[in-house]
């Protein structure tokens, strides 16, 4: 019993304690305001919006006339070469095309449901990156009191280490009590290695996110509180799953078959047969001089009647149902596995110790002073050291696994359900 009081003691020290001052200590709604203005990928994508509004410019367009020009090479009547004047051959044809069975209408309806998808694109990109960058901070800062756990053993571990090789040098303590003191130093320290890795690994990837220079210190900061505050309960999952229209994904899927039911009007539009005006002028070449003609140009649409692509638009249709239908289960899905989960991980860290003090410095003290008195022995004292560091780490874990499923919950439902 007084083991485990002391266990959950150290643990609270650890857990509670404060970011390295030489950091820049960032809340996840600063990081988030950063993320918005500087990320260079959420930046490029900003310009498809921009890339679809110029699309629709475009379409809205009329055809330009088309103008062609035809002068005779040689007047064999007064042999003359090129003769531009008024016994010389020369026309004039302009011709303008005109879509008709609404072709321009349809191209133009078609572009504004894709500048409109290229909007909830670029929502989707938003979620997905700036949950990127929460899970990244939740990562680091938890990593970062696993660290600490580490750190304070290790510190306290190499000043009883100094005392005893001081007493080993007077001959008062064997080298084996030394090399087991040693040995577990090395472990502490190797196992912290690992961590410290991973550790820059997301540092990394969150100045990356930040588009901050590498290697750039940032500790962000999380109020750890709100996993005591909510109650799942009072979130029911019927709830939840209402709110998943709202994601920018679904709503891709909602403007894609839109699209293709567009597309598809469009198809139908174009077997249409094409038609062009024209306007022609003959100077000596036809029965009178100065001949002046209206034309039409009409395609006869005989073996073209655009069946092929009609066809793939309505099979276009069906699939974009399909993938819209598929989207929403597979939402629902998430949505019901993650919930489930962040139950469970809630009930396994509330089952903790919640009122633990801030008082291992005490604590580690006394457990070095009695190995001192030898009121302990070696092999109880290596028990202590790892019995604290795995209560502490999987503490701290346990607590990380619940901000994780957080935000993949809010990530999942497009919702701040949960604000930290």
């Amino acid at each position: 019993m007084k083991k485990n009081l002391i266990t959950l003691c150290f643990c609270g020290c650890l857990l509670y304690g404060n970011a390295q001052p030489d950091s820049t200590q960032l809340s996840l709604q600063k990081a988030e305001q950063i993320f918005i203005s500087r990320n260079l990928t959420l930046i490029a994508e900003r310009y498809n919006i921009d890339i679809a509004q110029a699309k629709i410019t475009q379409v809205k367009l009329w055809d330009n006339p088309s103008l062609s020009l035809e002068q005779n090479i040689y007047n064999r009547l007064n042999d003359k070469y090129f003769d531009v004047g008024k016994d010389g051959e020369a026309s004039v044809e302009i011709e303008q095309i005109i879509q008709i069975a609404g072709q321009r209408n349809k191209r133009i309806k078609l572009e504004k449901i894709n500048k409109e998808n290229a909007k909830y694109q670029f929502e989707e990109v938003l979620r997905t990156l700036k949950s990127k960058l929460r899970e990244t901070c939740i990562e680091i800062y938890f990593d970062n009191r696993s660290v600490k756990v580490y750190d304070t053993e290790i510190a306290a571990l190499k000043l009883l280490l100094n005392t005893y090789q001081e007493q080993h040098q007077k001959g008062n303590l064997s080298l084996l009590e030394i090399s087991r003191l040693e040995a577990l130093l090395f472990s502490l320290e190797k196992d912290k290695s690992e961590i410290t890795a991973r550790l820059i690994e997301n540092k990394e990837t969150l100045n990356l996110l930040l588009n901050y220079e590498a290697g750039k210190p940032i500790s962000p900061i999380i109020d750890t509180s709100v996993a005591d505050k909510y109650k799942l309960e009072e979130i029911p999952y019927n709830d939840l799953c209402l709110t998943l229209t709202e994601r920018p994904d679904i709503k891709i899927s909602h403007t894609e078959l839109q699209a293709s039911k567009a597309n598809l009007k469009l198809q139908k539009s174009m077997a249409a047969p094409e038609f062009a005006v024209k306007g022609i002028y003959d100077r000596a070449g036809n029965f009178i001089n100065n001949y002046f003609a209206i034309g039409i140009n009409i395609s006869i649409p005989l073996f073209d009647r655009n069946q092929g692509n009609i066809k793939a638009a309505r099979f276009d249709i069906q699939k974009k149902i399909k993938e819209k239908d598929l989207s929403i289960e597979k939402a629902r899905s998430e949505v019901y596995a993650t919930y489930s989960q962040l139950k469970r991980a809630l009930q396994l860290y509330r089952s903790g110790n919640s009122e633990l003090e801030n008082n291992f410095d005490t604590l580690i003290s006394g457990v070095n002073e009695n190995f001192k008195l030898r009121n302990i022995n070696m092999l109880e004292f290596i028990d202590y050291y790892e019995s604290y560091k795995e209560v502490c780490l999987q503490l701290c874990e346990s607590r990380k696994n619940v901000f994780l499923l957080m935000e993949k919950l809010n990530t999942l439902t497009g919702k701040n359900i949960f604000n930290y």
